[in-house]
């Protein structure tokens, strides 16, 4: 679809300029993009009342635009729960993978990436799994709801992490939006639950000032080394809030510092400092907080370690990933949109099984590779 009218139906149907819109693109704001014969724009920053990953939908002179999942504030200290809470508060888990919101538009089922963009991938697994539940869903309570859930599992190309419950690819929806506003808790489970889609696992409803049962939740999710939880009003009457746990922590670094060049400090400090401030909370005696650091250095100095070891040993540092799709022209699809995002991959094995499903293994080359075979040769910091 041509650019032009694409911008011609944006602004005939939300009345902004094409002048503007022009404007956007040329500044970036606005990102075009297609997919099966729909054009979309997706705002790559926040621009007056679109938050950033917003897509605008565009076939045919229809227009439709998903609003951006907004960003749920970070909390240190579970303190801090009291003071933003109106009274109970409903705590749910916070699952490890990749948020993505599902519309029907132009009569298709469309997967949507927190950053605005439709993946080919993700669209088609979701498919795979729960397009007649999906349809059912927006059938029965309306077109213009937005699902809101986490695609977890090791098969995906964003973040691999295996769940007993979803240990290749599954999909569980935490939040429902209509326009850009959350229905409220009670009545997006009734939907859920009747159409037969997953939803993510509620812990408990909690007094705001109960923090003794946020702590043993806490507690308990260490023990099953998940991730964390997300806590929510039951009608969204103020902002969600998240707290994640030490094993999260220490996980993210262990994967994190096997590519330190690519994740960047940034990534390592926000980690370090999560965990600074939950040791603070907890209180720990001088032998639990020695034995919590040693654990903290050596998820951030053994996976360095370890790859520079493998350079030197002759091998590679690489992502490798395994990705699972309805047919071939899916899998094409996916390796060209990447490439439009400037991620570079390449097919390592291809394999058809039962029903024309092709199973590809995808490796990713990684920035931390090329760093530390420069300093392998010259002995050069490639930072001051």
């Amino acid at each position: 679809m041509a650019l032009n009218n694409i911008l011609e139906s944006v602004s005939n149907k939300l009345g902004i300029e094409e002048g503007v819109l022009k404007d956007l693109v040329e500044r970036r704001t606005l990102r075009p993009m297609e997919y099966h014969g729909i054009g979309y724009l997706v705002f790559r920053r926040e621009w007056k009342k679109f938050r950033e990953g917003t897509t605008i939908l565009v076939k045919d002179g229809e227009v439709r635009i998903v609003h951006g999942y907004p960003s749920i504030q970070r909390i240190l200290l579970l303190k801090a729960i009291p003071r933003h809470f109106i009274d109970d508060v409903v705590v749910e888990e916070k699952l490890d993978g990749y948020n993505v919101r599902v519309v029907l538009f132009a009569d298709q089922i469309l997967a949507i990436t927190r950053g605005g963009y439709i993946c080919p991938y993700t669209t088609a697994r979701i498919r795979m799994l729960y397009e007649e539940f999906l349809r059912n869903l927006f059938k029965k309570y309306g077109e213009n709801l937005v699902v809101c859930g986490e695609v977890i599992g090791t098969e995906n190309p964003y973040v691999q992490h295996y769940y007993p419950e979803a240990p290749t690819f599954d999909y569980y929806v935490f939040d429902i939006m209509r326009d850009r506003f959350f229905i409220p808790v009670t009545e997006r489970n009734e939907i859920i639950d009747d159409v037969g889609l997953k939803r993510v696992r509620r812990l408990g409803v909690i007094d705001k000032n109960d923090l003794d049962s946020v702590k043993e939740i806490i507690r308990k999710l260490e023990r099953e080394e998940r991730e964390g939880i997300v806590l929510k009003d039951p009608k969204h009457r103020v902002k969600a809030l998240k707290y994640t746990t030490s094993y999260t922590h220490f996980h993210d670094l262990e994967l994190g510092m096997k590519y330190p060049f690519d994740e960047g400090r940034g990534f390592l400090f926000s980690r370090i400092l999560r965990e600074i401030w939950k040791i603070y909370e907890e209180g720990l005696s001088e032998e639990e907080l020695e034995e919590r650091a040693k654990r903290l250095g050596l998820s951030i100095l053994k996976p360095a370690i370890d790859s520079i070891k493998l350079i030197e040993e002759g091998g590679a540092v690489y992502e490798e990933y395994i990705i699972r799709v309805p047919d071939i022209k899916v899998l094409d699809e996916f390796i060209e949109y990447m490439d439009k995002l400037g991620v570079h991959v390449a097919l390592a094995q291809v394999t058809t099984l039962e029903n024309g499903v092709v199973k590809a293994r995808i490796i990713k080359m990684k920035e931390t590779d090329l760093e530390y075979r420069r300093i392998l040769r010259t002995g050069y910091s490639p930072l001051d």
